[in-house]
């Protein structure tokens, strides 16, 4: 295939005109109705920068095979990256509900009396959500091993418009995120301040309702967010990434079992329910920080 078909190709993908190639190349509609009529070749400069935009290389550009199949590859491309995103945060949503429940089954029992009864049960509810979230996680994170086996590298094949436009959406999204949970923290104190429920876990349940919500909705738009990182999906393909994400994945396992452990010791040995869920959020920021010290790239 010549560097006129391949063009031609690479511009439909990106939903890109001519007029609007030419204005990235600095150069007129006409010359690139040339090149990709095969009357004209443009200049090496010019196919470094195409190859810029296209996010290809110069072998692919001028001598490859670039034709409608990427534009399949997007579509199954995009269809995983969103179908994994709606399930990983999904199962982080029905652990972190499986909490808060928990807590307002203990808030629910005046002045400490079976307390012990009400935690068992909700542990006992938290471990039902981790049963359903588990294999949700298993599944999602399967598909997406499964299709960087399938596909390690793809091309660049969203357009800046759409890149644009998810950045915003991802902006608006986080800010809802965080907002809901700050508005959690003002609840939370306010219940306390006012003494609305007594010395319970009552106001610690309603907080940690909205950070379900918030996380959820954080973390969902975090992955919507990443799938238009096309550079970084390929470089996490490389073996030297795929060594980091492993070192990276086994460590923060063993912090949130050792998490999990502390919050049940605390709870069943010393009736800390109330305080002790929060080695779960303080489990999670050790492992960002581990993350991004071992990154290489960070």
């Amino acid at each position: 295939m010549s560097l006129s078909e391949n063009l031609q190709n690479l511009r439909k993908i990106k939903n890109m005109s001519q007029e609007e190639l030419a204005e990235k190349l600095n150069v007129s509609r006409q010359a690139v109705s040339k090149w990709e009529s095969g009357n004209g070749f443009p200049e090496t400069e010019k196919i470094i920068n195409i190859c810029e935009i296209f996010d290809c290389s110069m072998d692919e550009l001028v001598k490859g095979k670039i034709t409608e199949d990427v534009r399949k590859e997007k579509n199954d491309y995009d269809k995983v990256m969103s179908k994994a995103a709606k399930g990983i945060s999904s199962g982080i949503g029905i652990i972190l509900l499986g909490v808060s429940i928990m807590l307002t089954l203990i808030g629910m029992v005046p002045n400490g009396q079976n307390e012990e009864k009400n935690a068992l049960i909700g542990v006992v509810i938290i471990l039902i959500g981790v049963v359903f979230a588990v294999p949700m996680f298993i599944i999602n994170g399967t598909m997406i091993d499964n299709f960087k086996k399938k596909n390690p590298i793809i091309a660049n094949i969203y357009n800046e418009e759409e890149i644009d436009n998810a950045k915003a959406k991802y902006t608006k999204t986080l800010a809802l995120g965080i907002s809901i949970i700050l508005i959690g923290v003002i609840v939370m104190i306010a219940l306390n301040t006012l003494n609305t429920f007594g010395e319970n876990a009552m106001p610690v349940a309603f907080f940690m309702y909205l950070v379900t919500i918030g996380v959820t909705t954080i973390v969902y738009s975090g992955m919507m967010q990443e799938k238009y990182n096309v550079e970084g999906y390929n470089k996490q393909n490389t073996p030297e990434a795929q060594k980091e994400d492993n070192k990276i994945g086994k460590i923060c396992g063993v912090i949130m079992l050792i998490a999990a452990s502390i919050f049940l010791i605390w709870g069943f040995c010393f009736s800390g329910w109330q305080i002790g869920w929060i080695v779960f959020p303080i489990g999670g920021i050790l492992c960002g920080i581990i993350s991004t010290i071992l990154k290489k790239d960070n």
